[in-house]
């Protein structure tokens, strides 16, 4: 039988087919191969392949594909839909984004290590930035485009506003920045922000940025991994601890200069630590760092050998553990609690740890099974659409306040348009079909391609700047534009209360004097020598929403007597915790986005140089109130205590800076619901009991307070005449005034404003 196998060619360069069939000439062959020496040394070229065979054959296994991640990011995923559909049982879900720092933190990490060792110590920082950008921009600019033609088409004129103002923050990913230094809370009150979401976009963004660049500093060479991890690891549980303290001590109520802006039209004013705590990239870091520590530490596909029976049962019941804990977070965490910095942010950081570091580890086999299921792994690969659509279309339906049918509603939608994303934009972009069209272009495309970028730029770049150098393009939804004149008879006209008299005028001058009292009732003579009161006499409205709407709708002619500046923290009143909780809808109202109002009030009455605040609260006072899981029922001893220790805080901080307070009578509310309007029509507003009790408490205050304190009242016609309490001319949605509604107040306290004796 002839041997077949593949043979050597002879020596001399005979055939290797002629070989074979003569066995004695394939002998001879043989023999002279092995009694020929050492070959010769082949080129220098032919050399390269077998070198570059050594290194890759050096390199130590990479970590892949791990599809137990994508199953820990729908975990994720699922807990913050349900926390954005306003479930009551799901208050902790946006701890579901630390999940996702984490992972994200972890992920990124390993494979800048991988392409270090497999590029022999440098990675390219340029493919990096390119891959990210892939997976994460072209779905950005879907949502960015659709949600704002919505918006145009049928969103109201307050979120119309909303997207002119946070385009240009969210396109950049800079929208954890924007929210910051916006002046108002995250959390404020109004229309749900159809970009809100996107904050944590921006931090992660930013991280895939800076992130790189810090890498090749600490970690160019592979030998020091170990050292540099533990050094890592040190850094991110510093992160962790700085931002307790912080939260533990009271942030700064007045940051740093550098913190603070007022830049014109861009409506920038000093941040909110809350705002900070929760948003920044500094403080929200610890995830994403602890996530990059495991990965210098963290490699279980390079072990060999067996699984250890024992090892992976430990690790499965670890995986158990991580998530039980995270369970318990998401139902019971409160993104109002002071308790969210101080330990459980913390916590669900290091059990998110826990639970990536097991479901990476190839022993750890029913984790993985779990985690790795294909419903799992499908849901964590469209996490990132599903997570950018399901809030703005929420927001759309109306589904963030609970309701189970709105819900589905809402995942109705999100989920086939977020299929059709990943399918149609994502998935084509990050495998390059865009780079493909790119380079396959003709050449006589390339005048067209440049054309329509250039006059695109151009239109959005003269949009935006219309926009922010035009002041009038800012939706305030309680300004009104009408002309309606100040009757200064009004000062001398009106009957003020307590004994306290003024002199009759039928007209006031600038610059003239109203003579102070001659006589007061003993609970308000002052300890202090008074003047008259300089005309125009300086005030500063301070209090919640029903505040802004009295000062930007001053009557005309109202600057001749006085002189009113805007202090006013919308939706806050005096708290800075707690919940407002009406009966309609399951309706809700967090105040952790309102600390430090009373130093705000302050700032606001320094800046006009204020000698009298009128306080103008009441519409977010009228609800009983959520305080860490404990309900404080309205007209019970401990939210009245709440109520008066409130509104104690702002006297006391007034009273240090030298300026008088005056507690305006809160009026009898009618609410409606109408267009534009970001809190719907509450009945507990409406309810003329609950608004007696507060005037009540507000009375006990101005006497326990008869240096510092007047009660004023206000106009009886919102009690008294239904026509003018439910004109929707008076007060746009039944609670905040239009000019009719400022001059009614205003004619109606002028004269006790002015007989408040000023030092």
């Amino acid at each position: 039988m002839t041997d077949v196998r593949p043979t050597r060619g002879p020596a001399n360069g005979a055939p290797a087919a002629a070989t074979a069939d003569h066995p004695a000439l394939e002998r001879l062959v043989r023999f002279e191969e092995r009694t020929a020496g050492p070959p010769a040394a082949p080129p220098r070229d032919a050399v390269q392949p077998r070198k570059a065979k050594l290194v890759r054959d050096a390199e130590p296994p990479r970590m892949g594909y791990q599809p137990s991640l994508d199953g820990v990011r729908a975990m994720s995923v699922i807990a913050v839909m349900l926390y954005h559909a306003g479930f009551s049982w799901m208050h902790g879900g946006f701890f579901g984004v630390e999940v996702f720092f984490v992972v994200s933190g972890f992920l990124i990490t390993s494979l800048l290590i991988e392409e270090r060792d497999k590029k022999a110590g440098r990675p390219n920082l340029r493919l990096f930035w390119v891959r990210r950008f892939r997976r994460l921009l072209p779905a950005l600019a879907t949502v960015l485009l659709v949600v704002g033609v919505w918006a145009v088409f049928w969103g109201s004129l307050e979120q119309h506003t909303q997207v002119r103002r946070d385009y240009p923050w969210a396109a950049l990913y800079s929208f954890n920045w924007g929210s910051i230094f916006s002046g108002g809370s995250y959390w404020g009150e109004g229309s749900p922000k159809l970009f809100r979401h996107l904050w944590s976009l921006a931090v992660e963004e930013q991280w895939y940025l800076l992130w790189p660049l810090a890498f090749l500093l600490i970690a160019r060479r592979r030998a020091d991994d170990r050292r540099r991890g533990r050094a890592l690891a040190a850094l991110a549980a510093t992160v962790m601890l700085a931002t307790t303290v912080a939260n533990l001590f009271s942030w700064p109520k007045r940051l740093p200069f550098f913190m603070s802006f007022d830049i014109g039209d861009w409506g920038m004013r000093p941040v909110d630590p809350n705002n900070v705590l929760y948003l920044s990239t500094i403080t929200r870091s610890s995830g994403l760092l602890l996530g990059a520590a495991m990965a210098f530490l963290w490699r279980p596909w390079r072990a060999a050998g067996k699984a250890n029976p024992k090892v992976a049962a430990s690790l499965d019941r670890a995986a158990v553990g991580a998530v039980v804990v995270l369970l318990a977070m998401f139902v019971a965490g409160r993104v109002e609690s002071d308790n969210t910095f101080l330990w459980m942010l913390p916590l669900v950081t290091l059990a998110s740890a826990a639970l990536v570091m097991v479901v990476v580890h190839p022993w750890a086999v029913g984790s993985r099974i779990v985690f790795g299921s294909r419903p799992m792994v499908e849901i964590g690969k469209r996490s990132y659409g599903l997570y950018l659509w399901s809030w703005p279309i929420s927001v759309m339906t109306k589904a963030t306040d609970g309701s189970p049918a709105r819900f589905l509603l809402a995942m109705a939608i999100t989920i086939p348009v977020a299929e059709a994303c990943y399918r149609f934009v994502e998935t084509p972009i990050r495998t390059g079909a865009l780079s493909k069209w790119w380079k396959a272009r003709e050449r006589r495309d390339w005048n067209l391609v440049t054309a329509c970028a250039g006059v695109s730029t151009l239109v959005l770049v003269g949009a935006m700047g219309a926009f922010y150098f035009n002041a009038d393009a800012v939706f305030d939804r309680a300004k009104d534009t009408s002309v309606v004149e100040f009757d200064a008879s009004a000062v001398g006209a009106t009957t003020v209360p307590a004994a306290t008299t003024l002199p009759a005028a039928t007209s006031v001058a600038p610059g003239a004097s109203v003579a102070a009292p001659t006589t007061l009732p003993a609970s308000t003579q002052p300890t202090t020598p008074v003047t008259a009161a300089t005309l125009p006499r300086h005030v500063v409205i301070v209090g919640d929403s029903t505040a802004h709407s009295l000062a930007v709708n001053l009557p005309d002619g109202i600057e001749s007597t006085f002189t009113i500046g805007d202090g006013a923290v919308e939706g806050c009143s005096v708290y800075e915790s707690g919940t407002a909780r009406s009966s309609r809808d399951n309706y809700k109202r967090p105040f952790s986005g309102c600390g430090g109002w009373p130093q705000k009030w302050v700032a606001a009455a320094q800046e006009v140089q204020a000698e009298v605040a009128l306080v103008v609260i009441g519409a977010w006072d009228v609800f009983d109130v959520d305080l860490d899981g404990q309900m404080l029922a309205f007209d019970t001893p401990a939210n009245d205590q709440r109520f008066l220790a409130g509104v104690q805080q702002g006297i006391d901080a007034l009273s240090a800076a030298g300026v008088k307070v005056a507690l305006l009578e809160i009026p009898c509310m009618r609410p409606q619901d109408v267009k534009g309007q970001g809190t719907p029509a509450l009945p507990e507003r409406g309810d003329d009991a609950r608004v007696a009790h507060l005037n009540d408490l507000l009375r006990q205050l101005a006497a326990s307070n008869p240096s510092s304190t007047t009660f004023v009242t206000g106009p009886a016609q919102y009690c008294t005449d239904p026509a003018i309490a439910s004109d929707l001319g008076y007060r746009w949605d039944g609670v905040h005034a239009y000019k009719p509604g400022a001059k009614l107040t205003f004619e109606a306290i002028a004269a006790q404003l002015l007989a408040i004796p000023v030092p």
